[in-house]
């Protein structure tokens, strides 16, 4: 199955252009069989400091878009991008969370990375590091993530592929690779290829967690095609 594991909708992400019917429709019309919605899980989304609040919009959110993706034929998983802006810009991808999760922790962006990877691993989720690299971030320490992502976002020219399975391999960390896709740019053609085995959110983490290897779909940014690359997390 071809899965973009990082998608936005403008029901909470505020800078997605698009609402979840299209955000589906585009993304079946590049034949992806699913998404998984991670929009962003930041303070600057709450208002009159009511985090709860947010915390129910944002699981309605994501409830919304599965039904429209029953509807519509297409896999829809619950993620979460916790946000992080300011000097030092971070975004983590959560999977293999219930949404309760963020009911528990609707404060999740006061933690530390660390807190907030041993809270993801209380409930036998996964936590990969989105788009290192991009707008001066770096890479986390290794036991604050289970994996990066390669990023295919047209706007910042490069994917950095190379650089990020060249950590990954000495790291022994997976790679999974994602659109981030906002309606901004063109549509991205990306997608980690899941085994069709994988019907739900703890499936989906459990394979980031133990799969030797992983199939990614990686459109560089302002290239014609994607192409397709068998990662190894060994390196052999």
């Amino acid at each position: 199955m071809k899965f973009d594991l990082h998608a936005h909708t403008s029901g909470i992400s505020r800078c997605c252009k698009i609402p979840a019917k299209t955000v589906l429709s585009f993304a079946k019309d590049i034949g992806l069989d699913g998404i998984v919605l991670t929009n962003h899980y930041t303070i600057d989304y709450v208002k009159n400091g009511d985090t709860l609040a947010f915390a129910r919009d944002y699981i309605a959110e994501y409830e919304y878009t599965k039904r429209l993706g029953e509807e519509m034929g297409i896999k829809v998983f619950f993620g979460v991008e916790v946000t992080w802006e300011g000097n030092r810009p971070l975004h983590i991808l959560l999977y293999g969370v219930p949404t309760d999760f963020v009911l528990e922790h609707h404060t999740m962006y006061d933690y530390s990375p660390k807190q907030l990877y041993d809270a993801v691993k209380a409930v036998g989720g996964a936590v990969i590091q989105a788009h290192p690299f991009r707008n001066r971030m770096t890479i986390l320490p290794s036991d604050c993530i289970d994996g990066v992502e390669i990023n295919c976002h047209p706007i910042y020219r490069e994917s950095c592929a190379e650089k990020l399975i060249a950590y990954a391999q000495e790291e022994k960390k997976i790679v999974t690779c994602g659109g981030d896709f906002h309606a901004d740019t063109y549509r991205p053609v990306c997608a980690t290829l899941l085994p069709d085995s994988i019907t739900d959110e703890k499936a989906l983490a459990d394979f980031l967690l133990t799969a030797d290897h992983v199939e990614l779909l990686i459109h560089e940014p302002l290239t014609a095609y994607p192409y397709r690359y068998r990662y190894l997390r060994e390196g052999k």
